[in-house]
């Protein structure tokens, strides 16, 4: 007996259309179009020039003061460095996602940014704080080797307050940047650096050193009384839970730091001292 045919229902094929070509924008569309990115264009730039103009001006205030008391070149060289620490916490922050400001110089007093939201973490505001100081560090000494190699004793001036500036920022303390630094180390550290700003009263007697430590005992005092005299809440505990391994890496970050900071100011000392005690013989 024969078997019955098979047939296979192959269903039909859909036509495809040919792709449609994007409806064209109106003459009207385009304009206004071109005059939106224009606009957003413009105010990007005016606050870009605004915050250029800002940084520049008070820039060109604080060579202006410190020229008065320590000649141009210094005070050239000293603002500069300034700003080179600075930067330091701006590309920082720009690499870490957190929008800040453009730098503000106040004679006497040194430069801030001011950050425009909280850090996530402690271990984000570690980093930030972190760019500062090790910006400032690399600017040090290439102007201690440049002083060095052409005999520029006012540069190696620079480079010897630049090192010392660097290390004052250092003691962990808030709202200094080793504070900040050690936040994702522990908080305890505060009460440590508490010891070396104290202490610094007793070297520092000019009216401008004695008002940049009463205001860092302020706002150490008031961040201090949050974190250890008021109950802990969630979101603080959360803060200041950092990962043991990012604890350790950021305590031998800040001591090798603090280190080269350290021993580049004793080197560029030992110069100056040695220029001084040629020059007073000649």
């Amino acid at each position: 007996m024969d078997s019955p045919p098979q047939f296979e229902v192959i269903p039909p094929v859909p036509q495809q259309r040919p792709p449609q070509p994007p409806p064209k924008k109106s003459i009207m569309q385009t304009i206004g179009a071109w005059i939106a990115a224009i606009g957003i264009a413009a105010v990007k730039l005016k606050f870009l020039l605004f915050a250029a103009l800002k940084t520049g001006l008070s820039m060109f205030i604080s060579i202006w003061i410190y020229a008065m008391f320590f000649g141009w070149k210094y005070a050239v060289g000293i603002v500069v460095l300034i700003f080179v620490h600075e930067m330091g916490h701006v590309i920082a922050a720009k690499w870490l996602g957190m929008p800040v400001s453009a730098p503000l110089f106040i004679p006497f007093i040194g430069a801030s940014i001011i950050m425009k939201e909280n850090p996530r973490d402690a271990w984000t505001e570690a980093l930030m704080a972190y760019g500062g100081p090790f910006a400032g560090c690399v600017g040090s000494w290439i102007c201690w080797y440049l002083a060095l190699q052409f005999h520029i004793n006012w540069l190696l001036a620079v480079a010897s307050t630049s090192f010392f500036i660097n290390i004052f920022n250092m003691i962990p303390v808030p709202p200094l940047d080793g504070g900040r630094i050690c936040a994702a180390i522990s908080p305890w550290f505060w009460i440590i650096g508490l010891i070396p700003l104290l202490g610094s009263l007793y070297f520092f007697h000019g009216p401008s050193a004695i008002i940049i430590i009463v205001l860092v005992g302020i706002a150490a005092f008031s961040r201090i009384r949050q974190t250890f005299f008021q109950p802990p809440t969630p979101a603080m505990q959360d803060y200041y839970n950092t990962h043991i391994s990012n604890r350790l890496s950021m305590v031998l970050m800040y001591l090798g730091l603090l280190a080269a900071l350290m021993l580049g100011y004793w080197d560029s000392v030992q110069h100056l001292a040695y220029v001084w005690d040629q020059s007073g013989r000649s």
